[in-house]
């Protein structure tokens, strides 16, 4: 036994050297293994925008609507357009990279709470390691790392009390995917306790306008630009981009028609016409269903029972297929119901903000919300897979969250990578909902600790005690 119940080293750092350095060789293999794999969202959309960009002049391509991504994504491709390497490698080792990101803010967030142990590398080197996180950027291609990267990056200065750079980092996650909203109710409800002073949210949209700058200079609009993350929620973040059907004209599935020029034609995405697209046939709306492949070729169905979800284990799975569409409002308003819950209930509480409570409000939310709103994608949980392995060693006796939350992901990833359900996404969101319940009610506890005394309380079987008084022969006392 090399490590106590504190994760602090008791003897023989050479043979924990090493084992750790095992461990990251195991993390770059592992990548470097999966990297062959194409799926139908690289070919359909990634490896086409790098085509669409190195075609266009590079950086000057950023003035084209060809994507339905935030140009900051796209300036990385564009970098990559420059570099002697293959395109397929090129596109994922952007996300490679950020999984070390992701392992460095893990190391600085728990080394907080570890400072003199080996907890923090190891906890690194458990994100790194974790399924869902190297299948995510080597094997699927896709970059939730990059603004989960930055989201912990928030969450770190928020635990070290320097507000002004957690929203700047916030500003970069969110410039960088919509899903990064995930984590803005933490910075919201922390305002309530002044952790978080009003006046540094300012820095989110200043930093995310600065990010589209380069777009604007090479001649992008304002409207175009802006239209980017509304079109995204419009269309359920499915379509967008270059979609090349089989007759060799262009579509773009985000609504939005625009003209490439010297090179065809491009049309608006109404799902017009006879061609395929890389997903699945159009599905005569400016979307399209999830096709198959075969080999090392990955992009299977939607097994969601219901239209509201896309494979994702949230409560739009135990809902029948043709649900009303009222259901997707009904989601919503939980969401932000959920968000005025917790907010409300760290508003009364009269315990300090803790490192540790805002490690729970967030893993809270990272899990709960995704549950909750209305066509999530599986991937949508991402930056709960990561958090929650934080909030592990932050809570050792919780180690089964990270796990059931890591198989809830792996398990949802199923159906789009191996083109089957392994376990159906309804018993999943079950799973979800459980751990979702669980993080929630020790956070309630810690809001509010005088509740697990009355728990205690209650709990304790009715006694029964006799007490002699004078002129009477005896009282009975019990609890009721």
């Amino acid at each position: 036994m090399f490590i106590n119940q504190n994760f602090s080293i008791l003897r023989s750092p050479a043979l924990i050297y090493t084992g750790l350095g095992i461990a990251f060789a195991l993390a770059l293999v592992l990548r470097i293994a999966l990297y062959p794999i194409t799926t139908s969202d690289y070919t359909g959309f990634v490896s086409q925008w790098y085509d669409f960009i190195q075609t266009h002049g590079g950086f000057a391509a950023m003035k084209y609507n060809f994507a339905n991504y935030n140009p900051p994504y796209l300036y990385l491709i564009a970098l990559t357009t420059f570099l002697p390497i293959p395109k397929l490698i090129a596109l994922k080792s952007i996300s490679v990279v950020f999984d070390g990101v992701l392992g460095l803010f893990t190391y600085l967030i728990i080394r907080l709470k570890y400072r003199r142990s080996y907890a923090a590398i190891i906890g690194a080197l458990v994100v790194v390691l974790a399924p869902t996180i190297f299948i995510n950027s080597a094997a699927w291609g896709q970059c939730d790392a990059i603004y989960t990267a930055f989201c912990l990056g928030s969450l770190y200065f928020l635990l070290t009390d320097r507000p002004a750079w957690a929203c700047i980092f916030f500003g970069i996650a969110f410039a960088f995917k919509l899903q990064a909203i995930f984590f803005l109710p933490v910075l919201l409800v922390l305002m309530l306790k002044k952790k978080m002073p009003i006046q540094y949210l300012v820095l989110i949209p200043l930093v995310f306008a600065l990010l589209l700058v380069p777009a604007l200079v090479a001649g992008r609009s304002v409207s175009s630009l802006l239209s980017i993350y509304p079109g995204q929620i419009t269309t359920g973040g499915t379509g967008g981009g270059v979609g090349r059907t089989r007759t060799g004209t262009f579509s773009g599935g985000n609504g939005q028609g625009f003209t490439r020029p010297g090179s065809g034609t491009f049309s608006p995405g109404t799902g017009t016409g006879t061609g395929t697209f890389p997903r699945g046939p159009f599905n005569g709306t400016g979307g399209f269903n999830r096709g198959s492949g075969t080999g090392r070729f990955a992009g299977g169905g939607n097994f969601s029972s219901s239209s509201l979800t896309l494979n994702a284990p949230s409560f739009y799975q135990w809902l029948p297929t043709n649900a009303a569409s009222y259901w997707k409002w009904v989601g919503i308003a939980l969401g932000g119901l959920f968000v005025l819950l917790v907010g409300g209930l760290l508003w009364r509480s009269k315990q300090k903000v803790t490192a540790e409570i805002i490690l729970k409000i967030s893993l809270v939310f990272a899990i709960t919300l995704p549950f909750l709103l209305p066509e999530m994608h599986e991937r949508y949980a991402y930056i709960a897979d990561v958090i929650s392995i934080i909030y592990v060693f932050y809570f050792p006796r919780y180690f089964y969250v990270a796990i059931i939350q890591q198989l809830s992901s792996l398990l949802s990833y199923a159906p789009y990578l191996i083109h089957t359900q392994v376990i159906s996404l309804s018993l999943v969101a079950v799973a979800v909902l459980v751990i979702s319940l669980i993080t929630f009610s020790d956070l309630l506890l810690t809001l509010y600790p005088t509740l697990q005394a009355k728990i205690a309380y209650l709990r304790t079987p009715p006694s029964v005690t006799v007490v002699d008084l004078p002129d009477k022969e005896h009282v009975t006392v019990s609890k009721e």
